[in-house]
């Protein structure tokens, strides 16, 4: 098993990216500075912070503060919490001198009064964005019917303005002075798991930096997933009206200067950093450490792992079998893998780690399981759940190892596993070593179908996946438009979107939801003829008392493919077969045409 929490070993080869954020913080010309490191949920992001706050707690002149705005959801104000938080870190840093615990005392002060003080500001970011979009305030959650946008900007504001600019000035004059005074060349705040709080804490806390914060020699590292940062603001004022231009967008960037983004690890960098997982498991302190130091000193070349089965002895101070052995099962998960991770470390590592655990819990039983054909098992099962459920279906009530069948081109094939065989992806998974036509797939199963590894929860679609799957659970008119724009999307997109209907319609609890679902699924499915299989492997293994009847005439006209006729027949048959009138006639209605 491997550990999820954050790192300072680079496995991802983060140099690159580590060297460009200490350029911008060494060079005096940029600061004060506002960094933001963006990426998505597991990209490495708090690893790569945690590598550049190791290498700068090294230096007597820096100053690191680390800020958690997770941890103060529940403050009123985490623009105060922000601030306490730093005063305190300032205080436990060092041992100062008198004059500096002069300005210490001073900001102590001060945040105490911005404590007392805090309602002033709450409506200023709305009248702000008012005035400068000509919008009402009610657009900008200020609900006030007697409250009048000019008049707050020239009266209200004005009559706050000196006393709030004036606490705010004596910040940035004692922090500043404090800054000098301690002899500090650099302050670096980071400020971690800001997409983990609501839209309010996240608004606040980069105001607080804009506003109390921006001072010489200060550098502001913020990670988080850019995305939900404008949400943030979005979900802050949610009356804003669409238009072509991003109020979000535009407030994102005036506070954070310098955007860092971290990129999907491709296919070669993924299996450098899945063969240095296995490397960190097996391997003692001293030889993985020397294998790291080795290879990330190699010369760079893009196009070949930095870790693999060829350079595994070169680099390696002592011979390891069982290494060797991962290796292999490297490739074997790699091609497939990365691409319904697209390039996540964390989703890999999970992916991993359940791996691990089924070998545990396996060895527990007394059952020896292969590594390498329990992970193609779970490729199937983590690609292709809908049709994995039918698979392993078929094994459960089939005499003999039906991977004999779909393994060899010769053998007649039922209904249900002609539907896998049609399918692009399974036939290369089918040709992927270890082949399974051999093996007793008895005790993989067991593991398999304990539903451990939660499948549906950890995948995660692109921004235009998402905006598709929210237009087709809309109206009926953005419904259509999205099926078309559904085309041009990547085959993973469209199978993640097809299991989010799916999950959504076992969720259902009221046939009129289901019915409405139905047809979502179908017209998408329709539309996106790669899909044929898994809808009809949805439908198959669908309970009848959960079939709505709108589905009948969807699987008679979904495809006119000859070669789905068997299992649509059989599908017809079990439901003209159910006893429920509202299936039951209907289904064998349809069952005599065709």
């Amino acid at each position: 098993m491997w550990n999820d929490n954050e790192t300072s070993e680079d496995l991802i080869d983060f140099q690159y990216l580590k060297d460009s954020i200490n350029g911008i913080i060494e060079q005096d010309h940029l600061l004060p500075s506002t960094i933001g490191v963006f990426g998505d949920w597991g990209s490495g992001k708090s690893s790569l912070i945690k590598m550049i706050e190791d290498e700068h707690q090294k230096k007597t002149d820096q100053l690191i503060i680390k800020f958690n705005g997770w941890l103060f959801e529940g403050y009123e104000d985490a623009k105060v919490a922000l601030l306490e938080t730093l005063i305190e870190e300032i205080i436990k840093a060092r041992k100062w001198d008198k004059k500096a615990v002069k300005y210490i005392s001073r900001l102590v002060d001060r945040v105490k009064w911005l404590k007392a003080a805090s309602h002033i500001g709450k409506n200023a970011l709305g009248a702000y964005l008012a005035v400068q979009t000509g919008m009402p305030l009610e657009n900008f959650g200020i609900l006030n019917n007697n409250f009048d946008s000019n008049d707050y900007v020239e009266k209200e504001i004005e009559e706050k303005e000196e006393q709030a600019d004036k606490g705010i000035r004596g910040f940035h004059k004692d922090f500043s002075t404090l800054i000098e005074e301690a002899k500090l060349n650099r302050v670096i705040v980071i400020i971690d798991d800001l997409d983990r709080c609501t839209p309010s804490t996240v608004i606040s806390t980069l105001e607080a930096i804009k506003l109390f914060l921006f001072v010489e020699k200060t550098v502001f590292i913020i990670a988080a997933d850019e995305r939900l940062i404008n949400y943030a603001v979005k979900s802050k004022f949610p009356n804003l009206p669409s238009s072509d231009y991003d109020v979000s967008q535009d407030y994102l960037e005036k506070l954070i200067q310098i955007p860092v983004r971290i990129p999907a690890l491709n296919q070669i960098e993924y299996e450098t950093y899945i063969n240095l997982l296995f490397a960190k498991k097996t391997l003692d302190n001293r030889l993985f450490n020397g294998l790291l130091t080795k290879i990330s000193t190699a010369d760079k070349d893009p196009y070949t792992s930095k870790l693999n089965s060829d350079n595994l002895d070169t680099v390696l101070d002592a011979p390891c079998e069982s290494l060797k052995e991962d290796i292999l099962l490297t490739k074997l998960l790699n091609p497939l893998l990365v691409q319904v991770l697209r390039g996540n470390p964390r989703q890999c590592k999970r992916f991993l780690n359940m791996l691990s655990m089924r070998i545990d819990m396996s060895k527990a039983k007394g059952i020896d399981l292969k590594k390498t054909v329990l992970a193609k098992l779970m490729l199937s099962e983590y690609f292709k759940p809908e049709l994995f459920q039918s698979l392993v279906k078929e094994i459960g009530t089939s005499d003999h190892n039906i991977f004999m069948d779909l393994e060899d081109q010769k053998r007649e094939l039922s209904p249900m596993l002609k539907t896998f065989k049609n399918d692009e992806w399974t036939n290369r998974w089918l040709d992927v070593e270890p082949k399974l036509a051999k093996e007793d797939l008895t005790g993989y199963l067991y593991f398999i179908r304990s539903k451990i590894l939660n499948i549906k929860q950890s995948k995660r679609l692109t921004k235009e996946a998402k905006s598709i799957l929210i237009d087709l659970l809309e109206k009926d008119l953005l419904s259509k438009a999205a099926v078309k724009k559904s085309i041009v999307l990547p085959e993973e997109d469209k199978t993640g979107i097809l299991e989010e209907l799916i999950d959504r319609y076992h969720q259902a609890e009221d046939n009129k939801i289901r019915s409405k679902l139905s047809g979502v699924i179908s017209s998408f499915v329709k539309e996106n003829i790669n899909l044929h299989n898994e809808y009809l492997a949805f439908l198959n293994n669908l309970p009848v008392s959960s079939v709505v009847s709108s589905m009948i005439p969807q699987l008679v006209g979904v495809s006119n493919d000859p070669e789905l006729s068997l299992l649509k027949k059989e599908i017809l048959t079990k439901w003209s077969a159910s006893g429920i009138k509202s299936i039951a006639k209907p289904a064998e209605l349809k069952l005599l045409k065709l």
